[in-house]
């Protein structure tokens, strides 16, 4: 595993994305909110995929930091991020493995900021 954090970057996005030529596959795109962006570097990244996934899964490829924020132990959502796929909040909707999604959906990760 690369060292410099921008060649981990660089070798998180070359995993992330289908070689050429692999038929009916596509991207998904991953959009990050505010404080996420840091943890990658960046406010946007591409999964290549092939067929539908189940959301869990997708999000179970993030990068390593990322994903810690994202998902909590059994692979539940976070409390502190709102999930929202193709524009519609779905932490809300149960068991994420079951929310499906593919080629051309967009995810946004959205951190939700407590005060007091």
């Amino acid at each position: 595993m690369p060292d410099d954090e921008d060649d981990l970057r660089g070798a998180y996005m070359r995993r992330m994305h289908l070689s050429e030529g692999l038929g009916m596959g596509g991207s998904i795109s991953i959009r990050l909110i505010g404080l996420l962006r840091g943890l990658i570097g960046s406010d946007s990244l591409e999964i290549g995929v092939e067929g539908e996934l189940g959301l869990l899964q997708v999000l179970n490829m993030l990068p390593e930091r990322l994903k810690r924020e994202v998902l909590r132990g059994a692979g539940e959502p976070s409390p502190k991020i709102l999930i929202l796929v193709n524009g519609v909040e779905v932490t809300g909707f149960g068991e994420l493995e079951k929310i499906r999604v593919g080629a051309g959906d967009e995810i946004v990760l959205i951190p939700i900021i407590h005060g007091g």
